[in-house]
């Protein structure tokens, strides 16, 4: 075989092989790299085409996760993971700490589940107050550090009277049920920054103060003058003289006496006029000097 004979078939073998590389890339590997190609500049046009409303969602995020954030650091409750009586009557303490002494029984009603948080429940029986007391003591359960909730209360007005100053006092009778919240799985709500402790605060108006009180005392205490009871003697200008407990005593214009003071004096008609108030209902009493009484001879019964 001659040189040139051999040279050609070299170069035919290689033009075959080029040849068939280029068929290959042409109709093979480059339409399915294109169609890749493809499919990836359609995801990316769908991405770009999508970019505003994943814009906004990213800024509704944001915003979300911002508010989020600042009412979690903002809170100023405390929710622990369980709860006992020891610690809710531990906790009642510090409200009477600040309070002073309040009479009621706390007894354990049961446990209410709602799947990762719950409350127990109490009542608060047999409880007597003054309305101050009664309400800082609501107002410590609904607005403490601690996530508590006053659940139902029944209030029964109370008048007794003092026997040692004889003057009527009122109170409320109460029963609460309140409920103490727990979240079992959420121990970062057991604490919080916001949470303060809180200082004394004024009542407002006491709506169960009567106007007029059902119950009063007939007897005046030691060292009272009982208009009532007292016995005019004699009756001067800008003064009187009254008979009680054995004893003579002088009054003026405007001095105290139980329940009221004096509001007149008239020695032209020997009389004396009290201004009583009792019991939210203003009275005015006079009372004369008693000349019907006749002398009888000593001796005769």
């Amino acid at each position: 075989m001659s040189f040139k004979i051999r040279n050609s078939i070299v170069l035919a073998a290689l033009w075959f092989l080029i040849t068939a590389a280029g068929l290959g890339y042409w109709m093979w590997w480059q339409p399915r790299h294109l169609k890749v190609t493809q499919t990836k500049i359609t995801a990316i046009s769908k991405q770009l085409d999508d970019l505003p409303a994943l814009t906004d969602e990213v800024q509704k995020l944001t915003v979300q996760y911002q508010d989020v954030k600042r009412r979690y650091d903002s809170r100023s409750k405390e929710v622990p993971q369980s709860d006992a009586s020891t610690q809710t009557y531990a906790y009642l303490s510090t409200a009477l700490d600040e309070i002073g002494f309040m009479k009621f029984d706390m007894r354990f009603i049961g446990t209410e589940k709602r799947n990762v948080w719950g409350y127990n429940a109490y009542k608060l029986e047999a409880g007597e107050a003054q309305f101050n007391e009664l309400y800082k003591l609501m107002y410590f359960i609904e607005n403490g550090a601690r996530l508590y909730k006053i659940a139902n209360v029944r209030f029964t007005q109370n008048e007794v009277i003092d026997n040692a100053t004889k003057e009527t006092k009122q109170s409320i009778l109460f029963e609460m049920e309140i409920h103490a919240y727990f979240v079992g799985d959420i121990p970062e709500l057991g604490t919080s920054l916001a949470a303060k402790s809180l200082t004394s605060l004024p009542s407002p108006f006491d709506p169960f103060k009567p106007l007029i009180y059902l119950n009063l005392a007939t007897d005046s205490p030691p060292g009272e003058i009982n208009a009532e009871k007292a016995e005019l003697k004699a009756v001067l200008p800008g003064k009187a003289f009254v008979f009680m407990d054995n004893e003579l005593v002088v009054l003026h214009l405007g001095d105290k006496v139980w329940r009221g003071y004096v509001s007149k004096i008239d020695p032209a008609n020997s009389s004396v006029e009290f201004t009583l108030d009792e019991g939210g209902v203003l009275r005015t009493m006079e009372k004369k000097i008693q000349f019907d009484r006749k002398l009888r001879p000593r001796g005769t019964p």
